[in-house]
């Protein structure tokens, strides 16, 4: 999986802190959280932390990684911990599918060119 912080900073783009959009973005792994296919980025420790406290409250759509399916979780979708990565899922079955081949279900290798 591409490093979206560095290839962020490699184009020279600014982000607004996605808990306080007051403040910059940090462009570094240690500020910020993956959850499926998107990437949230912070400002400091607090905000990460924060939004971590209940990343579900906070996410909004989310792409289930087997369906493709934009959804909303809540706080009975089931999830699993992949490389790194928390993933939910619309349903038990797609987290089953997922949790018995999780490569199969990657990203492309997209870059940001």
């Amino acid at each position: 999986m591409q490093d979206v912080p560095k290839a962020i900073e490699r184009k020279g783009l600014v982000f607004a802190c996605y808990m306080d959009p007051s403040k910059p973005a940090k462009l570094d792994p240690a500020y910020t959280v993956r959850l499926n296919y998107e990437t949230y980025l912070f400002a400091d420790s607090t905000a990460r932390a924060l939004f971590l406290g209940d990343p579900v409250l906070y996410c909004g759509m989310l792409t289930d990684p087997v369906s493709k399916r934009r959804f909303r979780p809540d706080d009975s979708s089931p999830s699993m911990p992949h490389e790194g990565v928390v993933y939910y899922f619309e349903g038990y079955d797609q987290l089953e599918m997922f949790a018995a081949d999780p490569e199969a279900f990657r990203l492309p290798a997209y870059s940001m060119s």
